[in-house]
């Protein structure tokens, strides 16, 4: 894969006025597997009579793969990157810290109901009492809030969703998106004539499909750098968000370092 190094943090307006780029750091979703375990026993078989429901009301997500994906949104969050004298600062400007953003990539973004369905269920869950000062096991304390702060930026809608009209590996659709937005993007806003910028920073693909040993017997070894494999009947793990962690952590910091592909 071949990148377009994009280091530049602004871009100018016709008027000249200045436009900042948000970094940020891509997690592409997979649903089947990976938030939504199948093949296995149902999380509510373990569950005793006096425990609470093992999934949010209004999720179809059990709470388990979800507390995961929490503990992951959270902890990029909270990655403070270094360049290569081991500083937080270029330029005499703080590096900025960690902006996960989802991008869904899950057969499910065919179908905008489905979509829908998928960020109710996000929004059930961030809503969700039980949720509040959650995630005891996580290893960095001082990823200290709330569930529904932590899902305040992702419920609403996704950053965005891999081409729901193209159907290849799940390898090639997520690729097909890294590559056609491997430099800064100008997205045109809605709501108004403004625009936004943004740079891809780092990213990792959440999946239960293998995206290193592709169909046809191709190898991909980037995808080594970038690949969170779950395993399909049980889903996203802690275990699996501390490979993750480590990933875009690495990419994060080659990313200041000068060191990104």
């Amino acid at each position: 894969l071949t990148k377009t190094k994009t280091k530049e943090a602004t871009n100018t307006k016709p008027n000249g006025s200045a436009m900042a780029a948000d970094l940020v750091d891509v997690i592409f979703l997979d649903i089947d597997g990976v938030l939504l375990p199948f093949g296995g026993i149902r999380d509510d078989h373990f569950r005793k009579s006096d425990d609470p429901p093992s999934t949010a009301d209004g999720s179809i997500f059990p709470d388990r793969t979800m507390d995961a994906l929490t503990s992951l949104l959270r902890r990029i969050r909270d990655i403070s990157p270094t360049n290569g004298d081991g500083t937080m600062m270029k330029h005499n400007q703080p590096l900025a810290s960690g902006n996960p953003v989802l991008v869904l990539s899950s057969t499910w973004r065919a179908r905008p109901e489905f979509v829908e369905d998928i960020l109710s269920s996000f929004r059930a869950y961030a809503s969700s009492s039980s949720r509040e000062g959650l995630l005891e096991e996580e290893e960095d304390a001082k990823s200290s809030s709330s569930a529904s702060q932590t899902w305040e930026s992702h419920m609403e809608k996704f950053f965005d969703i891999t081409d729901p009209n193209f159907h290849a590996t799940r390898h090639d659709e997520i690729y097909k998106w890294v590559n056609a937005n491997n430099a800064a993007v100008i997205v045109a806003a809605k709501k108004n004539d403004t625009s936004k910028k943004f740079t891809v920073r780092s990213w990792i693909a959440l999946d239960d499909e293998d995206l290193v040993n592709v169909e046809g017997g191709r190898v991909s070894r980037d995808a080594m750098q970038h690949a969170v494999r779950t395993e399909s009947s049980v889903g996203l793990t802690m275990r699996d968000v501390g490979v993750g962690i480590r990933l875009a952590e690495k990419q994060i910091n080659d990313f200041h370092d000068g060191n990104s592909p």
